[in-house]
């Protein structure tokens, strides 16, 4: 099978990790990088196969611009700022070939974790909470919840399946003066199960943890430390603990979702065929990003 070429637009933080990863795909032949820096845009771009790894704010327009001239399309996320906007790119879509960066959708370590869920191991899930915290890098277009939140947004809809966020609740921060808030908490419900976001760009310390709560039983993620643990419930003196001493489950799961995603894409390309991470996914994780940004607008 012939080996697919790829542009590569934007080769900022984010571009140059898919530039180190596509050079190492054995199905890539060759990679163009088409530096907006350099003052270079999509005229430029001489292939078919083109991943757009621009500021968040410039992935419509230049979605839309690759699309109708007949490109596949790898776009980070989020695809767009708002649901009316990833509802337009899907109606330009014919043959194209539209992956959605929601790069946590290919993560062994996510996936282990719904297959828990998914085997009642935890028994019904009643609580997940979500930290996804840092220092800077901060945005002056576009606020912690665009930024931070579709990671978790998609993750949450993984795990639950997709209903919109009711009983939303906010408090957030504005420190910097420059976009709506820098630090960021929402409460919610997603279907039957309650969910909590906290979100910041002013922390000492890189955070991206999650807390699952069952029933029988809990889930820890780091995805930091690269660590899934379950624990097991425990009934003592008439109150519900969880074992987290004696017998707790590691999950030692080595992954790469970067280079999992970028495989995706060229193996829709080389067999015509749509990914998971669409843009119905994406269209999904937008509306409830419209919903949960309503209360901190």
């Amino acid at each position: 099978m012939e080996k697919v070429n790829i542009s590569l637009l934007g080769a900022g933080y984010w571009g140059s990790k898919i530039s180190s990863q596509l050079k190492i795909l054995s199905h890539v032949n060759k990679v163009e990088i088409v530096d907006i820096k350099d003052g270079k845009t999509i005229d430029d771009i001489n292939y078919k196969n083109v991943i757009v790894a621009t500021p968040a704010w410039d992935h419509y327009e230049q979605t839309c611009k690759l699309l109708e001239r007949g490109h596949n399309i790898y776009v980070e996320k989020p695809l767009a700022l708002t649901t009316d906007e990833c509802v337009d790119i899907k109606s330009k879509i014919d043959s194209q070939i539209v992956l959605v960066g929601h790069i946590f959708l290919y993560n062994e370590r996510l996936h282990k974790i719904k297959e828990i869920i998914d085997q009642g191991k935890i028994g019904k899930v009643r609580y997940i909470e979500s930290t996804r915290q840092n220092w800077g890098r901060f945005q002056t277009k576009i606020s912690t919840l665009l930024s931070l939140a579709p990671h978790d947004v998609s993750i949450i809809h993984y795990l639950l399946g997709y209903a919109p966020f009711t009983d939303i609740e906010y408090k957030g921060v504005n420190l910097s003066g420059k976009v709506q808030n820098d630090i960021d908490t929402y409460q919610f419900r997603c279907k039957d199960v309650d969910v909590k976001f906290n979100l910041s760009w002013y922390h000492p310390a890189k955070i991206r943890t999650m807390s699952i709560i069952g029933t029988e039983g809990m889930i820890y993620w780091d995805e930091e430390q690269h660590e899934v643990v379950m624990y097991d419930k425990l009934w003592e003196n008439d109150r519900m603990n969880y074992d987290t001493t004696s017998n707790p489950h590691k999950f030692d799961i080595t992954c790469n979702p970067l280079r999992n995603q970028l495989r995706d894409f060229v193996s829709c390309i080389e067999n015509s065929s749509q990914p998971s991470s669409n843009v119905d996914v994406a269209i999904e994780v937008a509306s409830n990003l419209d919903l949960l940004s309503r209360y901190s607008s």
